[in-house]
């Protein structure tokens, strides 16, 4: 367990959570770089940032998170990447720990988290294939598939899945007790909240047929079974 890990985290007016996450990630011991992407808030995302022993890119507007992480990936140091959004609630250093030790420990070659507040089903079938969460070692992610539809919602999620399932490596879902992802009607509201949710499952039928979509959770479910008996 001698890896340390690049901790990336992409954020857009996250001033209100930000901080709470930087303060867990930043005083992991497994974690010795952590690289926020400020994707042009307009709130002082970027000012709670500098708070922290972390390294800030600014993007001058917003250019999106497929995007915004692949900045941060390519001017990562370590070998292992740690994915994590930044409107989490609950996050702790336990919670670091349990997501990057089955990578650590050779167990599967990536992992993804499962939250709290996953939908229902996500959490009967224990995956959560559209979880920012992750960690990946950067090799993996070297595949240009996986950031080829930046203007698509959730196209980096499904576009990673799709590359390292294709290329046949085992994962493992890591469960995160108490740790939620901050929804889009608590960040924007009922009404205008519940219409993105649905303008992101629209999004996504651009990256993939919606049949294959719901078919890479069934496929991903099926498989995280087997890996997390490795």
């Amino acid at each position: 367990m001698k890896s340390k890990i690049s901790a990336v985290i992409a954020a857009y007016n996250e001033a209100p959570r930000i901080g709470e996450v930087l303060k867990i990630v930043s005083s992991s011991p497994l974690i010795n770089e952590v690289i926020v992407i400020d994707d042009g808030s307009s709130d002082n995302t970027f000012e709670i940032a500098k708070k922290f022993d972390v390294k800030i890119i600014k993007n001058q507007k917003n250019i999106g998170k497929t995007l915004s992480v692949k900045k941060g990936v390519e001017v990562s140091k370590n070998d292992l990447i740690m994915l994590l959004d930044a409107d989490l609630d609950g996050l702790t250093l336990s919670s670091i720990k349990s997501l990057a030790d089955p990578v650590l420990n050779g167990k599967v070659d990536w992992t993804i988290s499962l939250r709290e507040n996953s939908f229902k089903t996500m959490r009967l079938l224990k995956m959560d294939w559209l979880s920012g969460e992750r960690v990946v070692p950067k090799k993996l992610l070297a595949d240009p598939l996986i950031w080829s539809r930046p203007e698509v919602g959730y196209g980096l999620e499904t576009l990673m899945n799709k590359s390292l399932l294709d290329r046949k490596y085992t994962f493992r879902t890591v469960y995160l007790k108490n740790v939620i992802n901050t929804r889009k009607t608590n960040k924007e509201g009922l009404i205008k909240g519940t219409i993105n949710d649905y303008v992101v499952i629209g999004q996504i039928s651009k990256v993939m047929p919606l049949h294959k979509f719901f078919a890479q959770f069934i496929k991903m479910s099926l498989l995280n079974k087997k890996y997390s008996e490795l």
